[in-house]
């Protein structure tokens, strides 16, 4: 009961490890769930499919819906993996790497060397990583801006997991900020699936529409 919202995004893991010591399993009123604390219960857990199985955090699911990767579980799962994974596999990974992420790492670079001073994570991680995945995804048109903005509007809304005493959410405003990017995302990718639908090519959503 003393874990809050607030310690736990700031610094969760003198948190965690408390409750290694004194609660390795502990409800924890702050999120309206249970923390599993120790590598060994986690693996007992995803171990066991027939006492446990794979849950949405609430929050999650408030931001993405039901029906998801996530939120399923035994032959959805497979078979939702199996259309999802092809791609995503190490060796399918290095055969594309190299040219989807070493081009738009460098364009970054020389974009920002000359700055002087940045925040790395701003400037380049943020970029780059949402840059490869969506051209990888066939977001190629989409500016950088837009993903950085789409993928961190998402996180806080998937992360927005505080309860009140009643055990509902919190705060509305981080999930109505999901709400409009999804509608944002609708109205880009939509448009695509119909050219994709009568023109396939290699990119994940058409691999994945077909």
């Amino acid at each position: 009961e003393e874990i809050t919202m607030e310690e736990l995004d700031r610094d969760p893991n003198p948190i965690y490890e408390r409750l290694r010591r004194e609660a390795p399993v502990a409800y924890v009123p702050a999120i309206g769930m249970h923390v599993v604390a120790t590598r060994e219960l986690c693996l007992q857990i995803t171990q066991d499919s027939e006492t446990w199985s794979t849950v949405i955090a609430p929050s999650g699911g408030r931001t993405f819906g039901t029906g998801t990767v996530l939120d399923s579980n035994g032959e959805r799962h497979r078979k939702l993996r199996e259309w999802i994974d092809p791609q995503l596999r190490p060796a399918a990974v290095d055969s594309y790497v190299e040219a989807l992420v070493r081009p738009q790492a460098r364009s970054i670079l020389e974009r920002i060397e000359e700055l002087g001073a940045v925040d790395i994570q701003e400037a380049y991680f943020a970029p780059v990583s949402v840059r490869a995945v969506g051209d990888l995804m066939g977001l190629r048109n989409v500016p950088s801006e837009t993903l950085v903005r789409w993928f961190q509007t998402l996180a806080l809304s998937y992360g927005n997991a505080e309860v009140d005493e009643n055990g509902e959410f919190a705060h509305a405003e981080p999930f109505e900020a999901g709400d409009r990017i999804k509608e944002e995302i609708v109205a880009t990718v939509d448009p695509l699936l119909d050219h994709w639908t009568r023109n396939p090519d290699h990119t994940l959503i058409s691999h994945w529409l077909h």
